[in-house]
C-alpha cells in the first residue's frame, strides 16, 4: 500500500508541475517581428563584401503589417558552430522598414551572419535567417 501511495503522490506531482510549466511558458511568450531578407550570396558588391539587405515589419492583430519604422536591428557574426553571436553592427531601418548593410566573408574558413531585432513594445527576440559566407 505504501508503494501504491509513493507512486500516485509521485505522478500526481509530476502532473502538477508539468501544467505549470506549460502554462508559465504560453503565458509568457510574446509574438516576434518578420524578418524578410535578400540572399547576400546573390549581391556581391566588391572582392570579399557582399550586400544583405532585409525588411523588417510587425504583424497586428487585425491581419496587417507595420513597417518596423526607423528602428535598430542587429547584426551578429560568428565564426564557428560553437562559437557565441558577436553583435558586429547595428543598422537603423528607414520609414519602410528597411535595413541594408554590407557583411563580409573571411579569405580562410567560413563566417555565419545574422539579423536581430531585440524585444519591445510587446513583441520578443526575433532573429533572422543564418547566411555562411565563404570562398571556394
Amino acid at each position: 500500500m505504501r508503494t501504491f501511495r509513493a507512486v500516485l503522490a509521485a505522478f500526481v506531482a509530476a502532473l502538477l508541475v508539468s501544467s505549470a510549466l506549460a502554462t508559465g511558458a504560453s503565458a509568457g511568450s510574446l509574438p516576434k517581428r518578420i524578418i524578410d531578407e535578400v540572399p547576400p550570396g546573390d549581391k556581391q558588391v566588391s572582392y570579399n563584401a557582399f550586400k544583405l539587405k532585409g525588411t523588417v515589419s510587425e504583424p497586428q492583430a487585425d491581419g496587417t503589417l507595420l513597417p518596423y519604422a526607423e528602428q535598430k536591428v542587429k547584426i551578429l557574426k560568428k565564426a564557428c558552430g560553437s562559437c557565441k553571436w558577436k553583435t558586429v553592427k547595428k543598422v537603423k531601418t528607414d520609414e519602410r522598414g528597411v535595413f541594408k548593410t554590407r557583411i563580409y566573408a573571411p579569405s580562410k574558413g567560413r563566417w555565419k551572419w545574422r539579423s536581430k531585432v531585440d524585444n519591445s513594445n510587446g513583441y520578443g527576440n526575433t532573429k533572422g535567417k543564418v547566411w555562411t559566407l565563404y570562398f571556394r
